[in-house]
């Protein structure tokens, strides 16, 4: 069953850390990302799968090109910055998605790491809460799918009943203004093109913030258990100094050595270009829509508010997790422990004091502050359209 890794957990029933990638695993493998355990027949079909849709996803850049240089004059304003949206991202996120493919393999050795973090999770309780962190994630993925879903099939739909194509992807073999017929056939060759874009996209978007929330679950559940060492009056002072230092944090920044270099790159990458893309579309919205295209430009502000914001918010997240988690050290009941416990306790405090973190293109820190900044160049890029009365002089046009 599909849904099954949204069931809520029994005492019997609790889902490993692992399963937080399964649906992603899921999207990964239907873009031909993963590799698969079959015979050589399959595999060999599968690689054909792979390059086939990196084709699709890959002519985008192209594509839009070649409608610039041909038929930039057809254009209307309006048409003009909803292909601009899609135009100036094409580039980046077949960029990302690549990244992300070349990084794939991450996964797996990430997943053995989670798998390391959830024998320390001995509790019932604790088990629960790794199930709820799971199920959190999975449904997680399940909104990204749908917005960026719900965005492409949107513009499709819109642009189809105006009696458009969607983006005006070059097409050598149907011209979409022969007919009917052929504005259907083009519509949904753009619609398959720009799915796979989008796609390559939303991997790209959904993984690091599932990695997110599932370090933030863990570290929750270290600071829970840090608050109860040494409460226990059946211990030995020999069995909480071993229960301390089981808690070190180095598995952590392993876990999180090993994403830094992913992350950076497709963030940057993101960065680069997501003001841009939000002065363009807001823009489109206050200058030159009409219904149909309006509600495909407010679905894609969506997107793009979904492709940095979250993820921003939640590194900024586990920043405070890292400084609750020393103060949950410092205040924990070591007054009148041994002085090897103390000395494992103050090891572990310097650890924890090197905040977990994370930077795009290792030049600015991925936070809300840089996510913020990056928006405003938005309202540069409007100001600058209207201070400059570009907006008038191209409806005059």
């Amino acid at each position: 069953m599909f849904f099954k890794y949204l069931r809520e957990p029994t005492l019997t029933d609790r889902m490993p850390s692992r399963d937080a990638y399964k649906y992603l695993e899921y999207g990964m493998t239907a873009l031909g990302w993963m590799p698969l355990a079959v015979n050589a027949r399959y595999r060999f079909l599968y690689r054909i799968w792979t390059i086939f849709v990196i084709a699709l996803a890959g002519y985008l850049p192209i594509g839009l090109s070649i409608t610039y240089v041909k038929e930039f004059s057809t254009f209307t304003p309006g048409e003009l910055f909803t292909s601009l949206q899609a135009g100036i991202n094409a580039p980046g996120a077949f960029t990302r998605g690549m990244i992300s493919f070349l990084n794939v393999w991450r996964l797996a050795e990430l997943k053995q790491l989670f798998d390391e973090m959830d024998k320390r999770c001995v509790k019932d309780e604790e088990r629960i809460e790794v199930h709820r962190g799971v199920k959190r994630c999975n449904s997680l993925y399940l909104l990204y799918q749908f917005t960026y879903t719900i965005f492409v099939t949107i513009t499709y739909l819109t642009s189809v009943v105006r009696g458009l194509t969607p983006w005006r992807l070059y097409n050598c073999f149907v011209d979409w203004r022969d007919g009917t017929s052929s504005l259907l056939i083009a519509s949904f060759i753009e619609y398959l093109f720009m799915s796979s874009g989008v796609y390559f996209n939303q991997m790209t978007d959904v993984y690091p913030l599932i990695f997110g929330f599932s370090l933030r679950m863990h570290l929750q559940l270290l600071c829970k258990r840090i608050e109860n060492l040494r409460t226990d009056p059946s211990k030995s002072e020999e069995q909480n100094y071993l229960e301390l230092r089981d808690y070190f944090i180095e598995l952590c920044f392993r876990i999180c050595n090993l994403m830094r270099p992913y992350i950076s790159r497709t963030t940057f990458v993101q960065f680069l270009f997501v003001g841009l893309l939000f002065g363009l579309t807001m823009i489109n919205l206050m200058f030159f829509v009409d219904l149909w295209t309006g509600i495909a430009s407010v679905a894609y502000v969506i997107a793009l508010f979904f492709q940095t914001f979250p993820f921003c918010f939640t590194c900024n997240l586990i920043e405070s997790d890292c400084e609750n988690l020393a103060l949950a050290i410092f205040q924990s009941h070591w007054v009148d422990a041994t002085r090897r416990y103390k000395s494992a306790l103050i090891y572990f405090l310097q650890n924890v004091q090197q905040s977990i973190s994370f930077t795009a293109g290792s030049i600015f820190p991925i936070s809300l502050n840089t996510n913020i900044k990056v928006a405003k160049l938005a309202f540069s890029v409007v100001t600058f359209v209207k201070q400059m009365n570009i907006a008038d002089k191209l409806k005059a046009d």
